[in-house]
């Protein structure tokens, strides 16, 4: 069994937030991804939105505090087994353009009232952002 800890940013935007699409299987989650040895959860934040938004350090908030973890398993893209912990932090850019660096994925403003028609990964997190933004 393989465990990862993933670091997840909640942008908002006006009435919209920030999602991260998987091209090829159009379903959305949440920027971020998962901590490398060493690296806490904001120092991931800010990689991560760097490699895959071009967005420099100086343009990101990294509110305090952790507004949701989740446990969730499932399997790998070679069929093992694995648990994951995914952490939502509150993030803010300071950055218009929120183009992709990246050939898998895009990111495109969603509002937060489109979210219960929208392909948003995990769930669990999808229902805890609708009931948080009512």
């Amino acid at each position: 069994m393989r465990t990862q800890t993933t670091s997840r940013c909640l942008i908002v935007q006006g009435d919209s937030i920030v999602l991260c699409k998987h091209l090829a299987g159009g379903y959305y989650f949440l920027p971020g991804g998962g901590l490398e040895i060493g690296e806490t959860l904001n120092q991931c934040i800010t990689r991560e939105l760097n490699e895959e938004m071009g967005v420099a350090e100086s343009d990101i908030t990294i509110h305090d505090g952790i507004l949701l973890a989740i446990e969730n398993q499932g399997y790998d893209s070679n069929g093992n087994f694995l648990y994951g912990i995914e952490v939502i932090k509150r993030v803010d850019i300071d950055a218009d353009d929120i183009s992709s660096k990246e050939d898998l994925i895009g990111f495109e403003k969603v509002k937060i009232s489109d979210l219960p028609g929208t392909k948003l990964y995990p769930v669990v997190i999808k229902n805890w952002i609708i009931e948080r933004f009512k």
